[in-house]
This record gives C-alpha cells, sequence and structure tokens, in this order.
C-alpha cells in the first residue's frame, strides 16, 4: 500500500484520511513508529568560559556561578532581561554608563587594559564613574579631543592636569583589582 492510497478520494470531494473508512481519528488507536525519548539538558553543566575575555562572558560566569537568574541580575543593573541575554551573546556591548554597576556586581575590574600609564588610568576613570569623553571632560575642565588624545596615549601637557588624573584614580570609589585569572 502506497502511501498516497490513505487518500483515496472519497464520494463528493472528501479524502480518507484514515484506514477503515475512518475521517477521524476518533475509535482508533495510535500506532506508535518511533519510541519516544525525552532529552533534558543537565543543569549541573557550566555554561560559561573559565576565562572569561568579554564583559558579556564576565557577566555569564558571575550571573551562573552565584546561581542567579538572568532577570534577577537585570533587574539589579536596572536593565531589561532582554538586554543582559544581548550582552552576555555577545550581540551588543553594555553602554559606558552601565559599567559602574556591571563593576560593583561582579566585585573587580574586567578589562584588560594596563593602568599602569596615564592613559589607563585614565580610561578606569571613564570606565568606573561610566563617563563617556564630553562628560570626563567637563569634569576635567579641557576639551573632548584632548580626553581623547590622552587616552589614546598622547601626553598630558598640564602638570596639573596629570595630578588631577592621578587624585582622581588614587581615589575611585569603585576601584578593584583586575579580573582574576
Amino acid at each position: 500500500m502506497s502511501c498516497l492510497s490513505i487518500f483515496a478520494p472519497f464520494p463528493a470531494g472528501k479524502y480518507i484520511l484514515f484506514r477503515d473508512g475512518y475521517s477521524s481519528h476518533k475509535g482508533i488507536h495510535p500506532y506508535t513508529f518511533l519510541p519516544c525519548t525525552n532529552v533534558f539538558k543537565n543543569r549541573g553543566t557550566k555554561h560559561y568560559e573559565d576565562d572569561p575575555q568579554t564583559i558579556g562572558e564576565h557577566i555569564r560566569k558571575k550571573r551562573i556561578e552565584s546561581k542567579l537568574l538572568q532577570k534577577d541580575i537585570a533587574k539589579q543593573l536596572c536593565v531589561s532581561e532582554d538586554t543582559l541575554t544581548y550582552w552576555e551573546n555577545e550581540r551588543t556591548l553594555p553602554q559606558i554608563h552601565h559599567y559602574p554597576a556591571i563593576i560593583s556586581f561582579l566585585g573587580y575590574y574586567p578589562f584588560d587594559h594596563e593602568t599602569e600609564s596615564l592613559a589607563g588610568k585614565l580610561k578606569q576613570i571613564r570606565y568606573c564613574y561610566g563617563l563617556n569623553f564630553k562628560q570626563c571632560a567637563n569634569r576635567l575642565a579641557v576639551s573632548v579631543d584632548a580626553v581623547k588624545r590622552w587616552e589614546y596615549g598622547k601626553p598630558v601637557v598640564y602638570l596639573s592636569t596629570r595630578q588631577l588624573i592621578e587624585t582622581i584614580w588614587q581615589n575611585l570609589p569603585n576601584r578593584f583589582p583586575q579580573h582574576p585569572l
């Protein structure tokens, strides 16, 4: 019997979809063609990198180790669950104004840039306070271009500005060690 013969034409243009002339499944016992197996993920396995490289990987690792749900962390960071999912899956990066809350949640500074030079210290100041270039320039009373140049490694000309950056860096409220290796 071919597959098409079960759809044999029925009077008045109707088709018989089931054997023995039944037009519905009532009264017919189901046939098991394949064994039914349920596959469940083992919740005990970790789903994160041992050595996180990106901020999303850091967040995921901390969340899973803390046995918290995305909605709990999203509420703590004042973002939506979708936003947190995008960060963890590397679809988007957090905006800089979210960095202070992220650093606080992680308990360490997750970025791998150096902090020995003035450029690295300036970047850490911006990230810990969640400042974009314009906000940082306003706080230092300099131009936006000057902050960008300094952060990209150009020397700071004025001694008073260098001392101000050093002082702000030493007094960071969220001054955590670099992420543990």
